[in-house]
C-alpha cells in the first residue's frame, strides 16, 4: 500500500481504500489429549469485539465541500491541511491532529459495490473518523452518517461504486498520534462480520446466504445443505510398494460442513505450508474416511486392510457429536491456490501418533 500527502490546494486526487470489520467470537486455542499426541494449533485470532448494526442506508445529510469540511474547526494555516490519496482496497496509517493540521482526509474510490470497515485508534478519545461520499464533479462531500470516535468500529455493507473519503477530526483537544485502519475489499451485502485481524487487513464477512468471506475472497458456507462446499473435499493417499508389496494409507474430508474460519494465517507442517492461508473449522455430518491396507506377494501371500480411524470407529463416517468435543477438526485452505492442502485433527494418522510434528500458525495483522 502507498500513501501520498498532499496539500488541499493540489489537483483532483481519488484512489482506493481498505476496508475491515469483527465479530466476537470465543477465542480458544485447540487443547491437548492426554491419549494420544495432539496438534496445538490456536483456531482464533484475537477479536476485537462487539460493535453496533452494519449500516444498510445512507443517512441524509447537508451537502458540504471539501474546503468547508476541513475548516470545521478552522485551522491556523489553511495552506497545512493535509489529504491523502489511498492505493487498494487496505489501509493502515499513522499520522497526528495538531494546531496547524486539525483534520485529516483520506481519499479512495471503489470500481464495484463494497461492504466496508474502518476505525481510527488513539490516546485522545475526541478523535473521530466519517465517512463522505465525493463528487469531484462539483466538488461536493456528503456525509453518509456513519463514523464513529476513537476505538470504535464503524462498518456499511452498500457502499456503492464511485469515490469517496474518511475525514479525521476531533471533537476536542488535538496534538495526539492516531492510526486510521480500514478494509473495503468485500463484495456488498455483508450480514454481519465474524472476526477481523488487529489491523483490519483481515476480516471474515457473512451473507445472507451463510457463505462465508476472507476480504474479496469466498471461502466457504455455513449451511447444512448437502455438498454445500465442494471446493473444501481434500484427500491425502500415500503409497509405497517394494518388490511384490506395498502399503498403502488414505485420509480423506467430502461433504465438509464449516462451523467458522479465522482470519489470513502464516501455516507451516512437515506435510503442507502456505504464506497466506485460512483455517477452516468443521462441524458434525462432515463426512471423513480413513482406509490403510500392506499387502505382501509371499510366500505365503499377506494382506490387511482396515476402516477403522484413530478413534476406533469404523469409516467413511460422518462427524459426531463427540468429534466436536475437545480439539477442532481443522482444513487448512491455501488462499494462493484456492486448495485445501491439510486436516490438522486427532483423525489425522500422522499427526495423532505423532509422526508429524504439529504445525505453526501465526496471523497477520
Amino acid at each position: 500500500m502507498t500513501l501520498k500527502r498532499k496539500y488541499v490546494t493540489t489537483p483532483f486526487i481519488v484512489l482506493l481504500l481498505f476496508f475491515v470489520m469483527a465479530l466476537p467470537i470465543s477465542a480458544e486455542a485447540v487443547p491437548s489429549n492426554s491419549a494420544v499426541p495432539q496438534p496445538t494449533v490456536q483456531v482464533e485470532p484475537e477479536v476485537i469485539g462487539e460493535v453496533g448494526s452494519i449500516h444498510t442506508d445512507w443517512e441524509s445529510g447537508i451537502a458540504l465541500s471539501p474546503s468547508e469540511l476541513l475548516q470545521k474547526p478552522k485551522p491556523a494555516n489553511p495552506a497545512s491541511r493535509l489529504n491523502y490519496n489511498v492505493e487498494g482496497d487496505l489501509l493502515f496509517h499513522s499520522s497526528s491532529l495538531t494546531a496547524s493540521n486539525p483534520q485529516n482526509f483520506y481519499f479512495f474510490s471503489v470500481a464495484t459495490p463494497r461492504s466496508i470497515i474502518f476505525r481510527t485508534e488513539s490516546t485522545n478519545a475526541s478523535y473521530r473518523v466519517d465517512l463522505y461520499q465525493i463528487d469531484w464533479s462539483t466538488g461536493t462531500a456528503y456525509p453518509s452518517g456513519i463514523g464513529n470516535t476513537s476505538g470504535n468500529l464503524s462498518a456499511a455493507n452498500n457502499l456503492p461504486a464511485g469515490d469517496f473519503g474518511l475525514l479525521v477530526t476531533s471533537t476536542g483537544t488535538v496534538g495526539a498520534a492516531y492510526n486510521i485502519q480500514s478494509n473495503a475489499s468485500a463484495p456488498s451485502g455483508a450480514i454481519s462480520f465474524t472476526q477481523s485481524s488487529s489491523l483490519l487487513q483481515s476480516v471474515v464477512w457473512k451473507y445472507a446466504n451463510n457463505d462465508l468471506y476472507l476480504n474479496n475472497k469466498r471461502i466457504a458456507n455455513t449451511s447444512d445443505a448437502a455438498n454445500s462446499n465442494p471446493q473444501l473435499d481434500w484427500e491425502r493417499v500415500y503409497y509405497f510398494s517394494y518388490g511384490g508389496g506395498y502399503n498403502s494409507r488414505t485420509h480423506s474430508i467430502s461433504d465438509a460442513r464449516v462451523n467458522y474460519i479465522t482470519t489470513a494465517v502464516n501455516y507451516q507442517s512437515t506435510y503442507a505450508s502456505s504464506n497466506n492461508a485460512v483455517l477452516i473449522v468443521l462441524k458434525e455430518d462432515t463426512l471423513f474416511t480413513y482406509h490403510y491396507s500392506t499387502f505382501a506377494s509371499g510366500p505365503p501371500t499377506q494382506y490387511f486392510q482396515t476402516f477403522v480411524d484413530t478413534k476406533g470407529l469404523t469409516t467413511p463416517r460422518r462427524f459426531g457429536f463427540l468429534d466436536t468435543i475437545g480439539n477442532p477438526n481443522i482444513l487448512v485452505y491455501d488462499l494462493n491456490t484456492n486448495k485445501v492442502i491439510d486436516f490438522v485433527s486427532s483423525l489425522n494418522y500422522y499427526y495423532a501418533n505423532g509422526i508429524e510434528p504439529a504445525p505453526t500458525v501465526n496471523y497477520y495483522n
